[in-house]
């Protein structure tokens, strides 16, 4: 019988005469020949793994851009590799597209213990351990005619607000449900997907909902359905903002950003326009206290958005001393004590002489109760007038009593007459 030895010569190639004993024992026992074909692929991984972790960074190392635009890298541990390729597939779904930390197709693999993305030969191209993963999202990918989902998920410093960062994985499904079925009814790849994994993580998938939130704006792909993203751009990337039960997400764009209501230390409005306005998550001291603005947002989810974070009590800090604009030190020394241009003119109308000021120590001043300060002729006339009176003269346009005490004084005599 003719038996396959690539795997088992590469598997077993410091160890010669083990390799020709497991040949021929093969030979006589084909029926053992696909077991020590997995044992075979089993030692090459580990040998793989102890080769990155002796020698540092290997071929198979895959550098990645991070939000600063500098390099980061991401390698599989041989422990990881040993588990995803050792134990056996809970579930395994293959023709995946995922989106990081690479834009390809793989097959995805879910352990007892572990998440991880299969290439072609069983090869391990990246994962995680079940225990590292600290938040799945499940959100509908936007503005597509066809049915898709996009699972974030999301482990430790892989949130986008850490400086010690790292790429969460984010992958799409297709569903459609079996036929007979309403979407609501699917146990298509998704719900499978979901199935599984509330199954074996400490917490559920969180998927958007109506009641925690609703986009105002139309669904122009499928009318009769809700929207649950508000676009936004983060500098000049578009993305798209999911607010769910227990966390704000942003993506889909790298860096993704996963605001868990813990991480969260305010919100706040700004770049307020007719048609547009920002919003801006300042995270906790714990998580160095960033502000990660997201502009561009259509005034028309402001209610649905405002509603939100009231109710989850995500402090508005719009109004906040820091958010105000503020004054330079030379504009208040140069203004102080100078009366406004405004103030002047008001003055000169009402005839009262901007260099008067006013002292209280003049023997004309006087002062209401109302705080309002009149210049009297007479104290007799005081007394009488009241202080509605006092208020007409005071507004008395000063041409009108030029004008009037003159034409009292003209006498017409009998030549000056026609």
């Amino acid at each position: 019988m003719s038996v396959p030895t690539s795997a088992l010569e590469e598997a077993f190639s410091d160890a010669p005469l083990l390799r020709q004993e497991i040949l021929e024992h093969v030979s006589k026992n084909p029926q053992y020949l696909d077991l020590f074909h997995q044992i075979s692929r089993y030692i090459i991984k580990i040998q793989q793994a102890s080769i990155e972790d002796r020698d540092g960074p290997s071929i198979k190392r895959r550098k990645l851009e991070n939000n600063t635009g500098s390099q980061i890298e991401v390698f599989s541990k041989s422990t990881l590799l040993a588990e995803l390729g050792s134990q056996p597939a809970l579930l395994r779904i293959p023709d995946i597209s995922f989106s990081i930390p690479q834009r390809k197709k793989f097959a995805l693999v879910l352990t007892a213990t572990a998440l991880g993305a299969f290439g072609p030969n069983e090869s391990v191209e990246f994962g995680v351990h079940l225990n590292e993963i600290d938040y799945v999202a499940c959100v509908p990918v936007p503005e597509k005619a066809a049915r898709q989902w996009n699972f974030a998920v999301f482990a430790k410093n892989s949130h986008g607000i850490t400086d010690t960062a790292t790429d969460p994985l984010l992958f799409t499904v297709t569903d459609t449900p079996p036929k007979g079925e309403t979407s609501g009814e699917s146990t298509g790849i998704k719900q499978t997907i979901i199935d599984n994994l509330n199954r074996i993580l400490p917490m559920n998938v969180m998927q958007p909902s109506p009641e925690v939130f609703r986009s105002l704006t139309v669904n122009s792909y499928r009318k009769n359905e809700n929207s649950y993203h508000v676009k936004s751009h983060l500098g000049t990337k578009e993305g798209f903002l999911f607010f769910l039960e227990d966390a704000i997400i942003w993506g889909f764009k790298k860096p993704l950003f996963c605001f868990a209501f813990d991480s969260i230390e305010s919100s706040s409005y700004s770049s307020i326009t007719q048609r547009t306005f920002s919003l801006t998550i300042k995270t906790t001291a714990e998580f160095s206290s960033k502000e990660i603005e997201f502009s561009m947002i259509d005034q028309v989810e402001h209610p649905a958005i405002d509603d939100f974070l009231r109710r989850n009590q995500l402090k508005d800090a719009s109004m906040a001393e820091t958010k105000r604009a503020k004054i330079p030190s030379s504009l208040i020394k140069e203004n102080t004590g100078a009366k406004s241009e405004l103030q002047a003119a008001e003055n000169e109308i009402a005839g009262i002489d901007q260099n008067d000021s006013d002292d209280e120590e003049d023997d004309d001043y006087e002062q209401h109760s109302d705080g309002s300060d009149v210049t009297s002729e007479s104290d007799s006339d005081d007394s009488d007038a009241g202080l509605n009176i006092s208020q007409r003269t005071s507004s008395r346009n000063l041409a009108e009593e030029e004008l009037g005490s003159e034409l009292e004084d003209v006498d017409v005599t009998d030549d000056e007459e026609p």
